[in-house]
């Protein structure tokens, strides 16, 4: 059905745009009818009262034929009033907010699981200085150079495509576009445009690590964030008429499961050491960078900071729970995730950014909750991801069923 014409479908995109105009960057990508967003945007912000009064009128009638549907939109509604809550000024408590919006329930994580990844780097990284020097040092040695940013990016793009070609039927006519850009507290962004569109800015305000360009790729765009929306533009929306899908919203449980299937994307295409050995055997070669291990090491080094991601909630928590200050919080960063100060003052921007103050869950969360939803291979649970409208917690259920 026309989202013009249908009463549950207008109100709902109006709503989600209007909160827009309070909180921009709240809608994250919109692809609906071009005639209702020029409407909500042409005039004054909509009155906050104004804002709840459709809320409620779409809480009372939310469409039941499909019970998956219906339990997604419960739970986008209830993000949403979250948001409508904080936005007149109500304060709740920092991990409680998180719950609301996101449907997750995440906890600090130990520190002595950050020093036992410490520990083991210091085996992996011989040299010498302190183990935030050899891995600035690692860091360094791996740095593209400017004019090897984008066609280092170009060699991913094309792999991670054609491997995800073969793992789902991608939309026809479906491509990407990438730039450079700077400026932002990100490091990688994709801006979903609708008809099989992406634009994927990558921010070279830190300089670009040829080790990660694979998985920039797989998580900004095959199979990550460019095939998920695609995926559920044609399935959802364009097949089915679920409007909800015309409109990403940034704080929601939904970019939840969309961080869930970015983060492992590229070990869906890429399983075990695989991605290690391409980078060794076609992107540094390509990149005129010796490697400095072998693809097994590197693999290695890998797993063992991938605990060390944890980091971000904990200085989240400690920072919204008024433990620490600033410079504490990014002092914590240095410390534990063993950034450099300007990484983790970026970080330190993100994690403070009004919208990205309890956005930073969602990567650990979303991995965490796939992982334990489907062990060992999870590529069938990361397919009905990519066109299916599961909730966090749902995946926390199957989690706590394996």
């Amino acid at each position: 059905m026309d989202a013009t014409t249908d009463p549950f479908g207008a109100k709902y995109l109006s709503l989600t745009l209007g909160i827009d105009r309070h909180l921009p960057g709240y809608v994250d990508a919109y692809i609906g009818p071009p005639e209702l967003r020029a409407a909500v945007e042409s005039g004054p912000a909509p009155e906050l009262d104004e804002l709840w009064d459709a809320l409620r009128w779409l809480q009372v009638h939310v469409p039941d034929a499909d019970p998956q549907r219906e339990r997604f939109l419960h739970a986008t509604l209830r993000s949403i009033e979250g948001t409508l809550r904080l936005l007149q000024g109500e304060e709740m408590d920092y991990l409680d907010e998180v719950a609301l919006l996101f449907d997750i329930h995440p906890q600090p994580v130990d520190e002595a699981v950050f020093l036992e990844a410490h520990a083991l780097l210091d085996r992996l990284l011989p040299g010498d200085g302190s183990l935030a020097e050899r891995m600035k040092a690692r860091r360094d040695h791996y740095e593209l150079s400017p004019d090897r940013v984008l066609p280092a990016l170009e060699l991913a793009r094309q792999v991670t495509r054609e491997r995800t070609a073969g793992l789902v039927e991608l939309a026809p006519g479906e491509d990407l576009e990438i730039r450079l850009t700077g400026g932002h507290p990100w490091s990688a962004y994709n801006w979903y445009r609708g008809d099989g569109q992406s634009l994927i800015e990558v921010n070279t305000d830190i300089p670009v690590n040829a080790l990660h360009v694979l998985g920039t790729m797989a998580h900004e765009g095959y199979p990550g964030h460019h095939t998920e929306a695609q995926l559920k533009e044609r399935t959802l929306w364009q097949e089915r008429g679920y409007v909800e899908q015309a409109v990403a919203l940034l704080n929601s449980p939904a970019a939840v499961i969309a961080e869930g299937i970015a983060t492992t994307a590229e070990e869906i295409i890429f399983p075990g050491e695989s991605g290690h050995e391409w980078v060794q055997e076609v992107l540094l070669p390509a990149a005129r960078i010796t490697p400095r291990e072998a693809a097994a090491e590197r693999a290695a080094i890998d797993r063992a900071t991938q605990s060390l991601r944890y980091t971000m909630g904990n200085a989240a928590i400690l920072y919204h729970t008024g433990q620490f200050d600033r410079d504490e919080t990014i002092d914590y960063l240095m410390t534990y995730a063993l950034s450099t100060p300007e990484r983790a003052a970026k970080s330190f921007d993100f994690l403070s950014e009004r919208l990205g103050r309890s956005y930073v869950f969602t990567y650990t969360e979303g991995y965490d909750l796939l992982e334990k939803a489907s062990p060992g291979d999870r590529t069938g649970l990361f397919k009905r991801l990519l066109v299916e409208q599961l909730l966090p917690s749902e995946l926390a259920q199957l989690g706590t069923k394996q």
